[in-house]
């Protein structure tokens, strides 16, 4: 049985009500990178914190109404468009999703508001792993205007509300998250059994010149097993584990493909203090800690991207 029958016949169902959602894990009994089982993510200790089987377009607000209730938005930050309803299809729950003439098509967890949080929606904080089971075919791919992708970047910064604010450096100088838990951008000068996994910590004013510096994982090409055949559904895992005082401030980020761990993993060491930039050594990646992911999928103009689930799994908060 497979992840997505075995998720139906539990009859678990994820709710989103708030307004601006924040989904917690206490990482009470921390795994390890080592430990964490990616085919079996409950055996961890991991929960369903999210989950879209794609059996309809009603979770997905077409509209753009911006009200709760949905589990992904079609109005993108900063500005952005929207995307139209004729770039996302749901059929025999499989989503396809891709671009038009105006860009790269994407749904998220979260979409902007003007409410307090500045977001209405679904993120993930304090640690997940997140999935998702993708087909694509790279005979449509043009990295030259997008590509498919399953990732994410901290609501502290999509928010514009502050929050992403770097302790210690002049008002307006952030630092924040952004990790791809996909992204078919490597194939063309790494190899066509690779897809990347970049994890970039971001920093700086932005500017309309130079946008914002980063520093970026050096393992983020993604190597999978010889002839590997994409157009197939495969399926694609991120562990997110914050450094905690319950896992000896070593925060790590773990990639997974079909269930089995890769060799791209990063490490940080949290509870340093704030730092100053550029993020180095052992503290790249520690915007992570306080980071709550708005997790995104997209693809660009005539490349389809198939999508039969995604899931999100999260250690729950003990009960006090």
């Amino acid at each position: 049985m497979n992840r997505k029958k075995a998720y139906q016949c539990c009859h678990l169902q994820v709710h989103i009500l708030a307004v601006a959602c924040l989904c917690w894990g206490a990482l009470a009994s921390p795994v390890s990178a080592q430990t964490f089982n990616a085919s079996d993510p409950a055996s961890s200790g991991y929960r369903l914190a999210f989950a879209d089987e794609f059996d309809s377009l009603k979770t997905i607000d077409l509209d753009a109404t911006g009200t709760p209730g949905f589990k992904w938005y079609t109005k993108q930050f900063f500005g952005g468009k929207t995307t139209p309803s004729s770039c996302l299809l749901v059929h025999k729950g499989v989503l396809t999703i891709e671009g038009d003439v105006n860009g790269t098509g994407s749904i998220e967890t979260a979409a902007p508001a003007h409410n307090s949080d500045g977001y209405v929606g679904a993120v993930f904080g304090g640690g997940a792993y997140f999935e998702a089971r993708i087909a694509f075919d790279r005979a449509q791919a043009n990295s030259k205007i997008g590509w498919p992708a399953f990732w994410s970047m901290a609501i502290e910064h999509m928010a514009l509300k502050g929050k992403s604010q770097w302790d210690g450096q002049d008002p307006g100088f952030e630092r924040f998250i952004e990790v791809d838990f996909f992204e078919d951008d490597t194939s063309s000068w790494a190899g066509t059994d690779t897809y990347g996994g970049a994890v970039h910590d971001t920093f700086g004013k932005w500017t309309k010149e130079k946008g914002f510096s980063m520093v970026s994982n050096d393992n983020f090409v993604v190597k999978v097993p010889s002839g590997t055949d994409f157009g197939k559904f495969h399926l694609y895992g991120c562990l997110v584990t914050p450094a905690t005082v319950s896992n000896r401030w070593s925060g790590f980020i773990q990639y997974y493909f079909d269930g089995l761990p890769t060799s791209d993993i990063m490490t940080w060491s949290g509870n340093k203090g704030p730092g100053s930039p550029p993020p180095s050594g052992d503290q790249k990646f520690e915007s992570t800690d306080s980071a709550h992911l708005n997790v995104i999928l997209g693809s660009g103009p005539g490349q389809k991207m198939r999508v039969d689930y995604v899931h999100v799994w999260q250690i729950p908060s003990p009960v006090k």
